[in-house]
């Protein structure tokens, strides 16, 4: 196991890896056991590098063939939380690994796919560049353009992991209860009149709809009241008929999960927002 930055992560080696250990981090067994799956399904290890720009709390680049490793960004480490990060990025690459490859896609887009969405909110971009310069708001399109396409093409394999760590292991619960309270509480300021003042209206309600469909599944796996502050929106109409997609079916891994995609784009009107491309077609510098 190569790890790499000023700041190496601490992880424990064991004799499969083979590597540079900088510093010392005891994994929890459960840990240890996904990593040596997914080398086991795949043939390669891993690498993990610090990233404090993440806007995540961790994020995986899937080694593709002419890739020696998987690599896993995090942002920070906290005490309880690193070993359901690091089970959560494997579950990404568990799922996209055990289809063949031909139905290994991911999500694109391109200056048509930019364009339909420009248009969809063109009228909401007119009314706040009264009050936000011109100049920002290329940018700021592009960080709400991604944004939604994010959150649309990787809630739904979310929470399928979640649900594949908590009933297979036990042991990592308490540290996925850790991560999914952090990220939940960050998504409730996503509700926000601050938020809601400067962003296009389409893009702060398919958002929070996401959101809310996210917090109502973690709701029922972790027992764990998450949808409170949700409840006096008009955002659980539509996100519970997003959580549906997933538990009225039964798992079926990654080809499944572009087929509930698709559900929810269509569902939210962003079908003509991405496109499905081949896994290895995506360029190799994206992520660094």
């Amino acid at each position: 196991m190569v790890l790499r930055d000023k700041e190496r992560l601490t992880v424990s080696i064991y004799p499969r890896f083979k590597g540079t250990i900088i510093m010392e981090l005891k994994l929890l067994n459960s840990t240890q056991e996904i990593l040596n799956l997914i080398t086991d399904l795949t043939g390669k290890s891993f690498e993990f590098i610090h990233k404090p720009d993440l806007p995540t709390l961790a994020m995986v680049k899937i080694a593709r063939e002419n890739m020696p490793l998987h690599l896993i960004y995090y942002k920070n480490i906290s005490p309880g939380n690193i070993d359901h990060l690091i089970a959560h990025e494997c579950g990404h690459i568990y799922r996209m690994m055990s289809v063949p490859s031909e139905y290994r896609k991911v999500p694109a887009s391109n200056m048509e796919n930019r364009q339909i969405a420009m248009t969809k909110i063109e009228n909401e971009l007119f009314k706040l560049s009264k009050d936000i310069p011109i100049e920002k708001m290329s940018s700021l399109f592009e960080l709400w353009f991604n944004g939604i396409i994010k959150q649309l093409t990787n809630y739904p394999v979310d929470m399928r992991i979640e649900q594949w760590i908590y009933d297979n292991y036990p042991e990592l619960r308490k540290a996925q209860r850790i991560t999914v309270d952090k990220q939940i509480r960050e998504n409730v300021q996503a509700l926000s009149e601050k938020i809601k003042k400067i962003s296009p209206a389409f893009i702060y309600d398919t958002s929070n709809t996401m959101n809310y469909a996210f917090a109502s599944f973690m709701e029922s796996l972790i027992e764990k009241k998450y949808t409170t502050p949700y409840k006096r929106t008009e955002y659980p109409e539509v996100g519970a008929k997003l959580v549906k997609f997933l538990i009225k079916t039964k798992d079926e891994g990654y080809k499944q999960d572009i087929e509930i995609i698709n559900k929810w784009s269509n569902l939210l009107g962003l079908s003509e927002w991405f496109y499905w491309t081949d896994f290895e077609n995506v360029p190799l510098d994206y992520l660094d």
